[in-house]
């Protein structure tokens, strides 16, 4: 028996002898190991996961002009004022910058800087190379699993 709880499906009746724990203990090992890769590289540049994650997040919003702290908040899963205090942290390490909307005073507009721009090209790229070295192991991994 399975439930959707939004963007999470739940198996709620498994017999433990189908579950390949092997390949669990596999994948997230593999997790593990790319959240640390991640974080050395991110590091070299100057910035933290999460910051890696907010230049991600402001790349990659379709508004024009650079999406808001609200639009930030939501893509990366947090709250406005936690979303406002990476954006501040990212502005004094040169990544971002913030301007109050013209059309709406109350909102603050981020985009990247061209500091932030290079050093999110640098990690995606090498965040890409891993993940085309792992993925193998992944694929192999979530197959086993079914």
């Amino acid at each position: 028996m399975t439930s959707d709880i939004g963007a999470l499906r739940l198996v709620t009746d498994v017999d433990s002898a189908d579950i390949d724990f092997a390949a669990l203990g596999r994948l997230r090992r593999g997790l593990g190991e790319l959240y640390d890769f991640i974080q050395v590289t991110a590091n070299s540049q100057g910035c933290s996961t999460s910051m890696y994650q907010l230049l991600l997040a402001v790349k990659t919003s379709r508004r024009g002009g650079g999406p808001d702290i609200g639009v930030l908040a939501t893509a990366l899963g947090v709250r406005h004022p936690s979303a406002a205090e990476m954006v501040r942290k990212a502005e004094t390490a040169g990544f971002v910058t913030s301007e109050v909307d013209l059309d709406d005073r109350r909102r603050m507009l981020v985009e990247l800087t061209e500091a932030g721009e290079c050093a999110l090209a640098r990690i995606a790229d090498d965040h890409l190379a891993e993940l085309r070295r792992v993925r193998a192991g992944f694929i192999a991994a979530l197959r086993a699993l079914g």
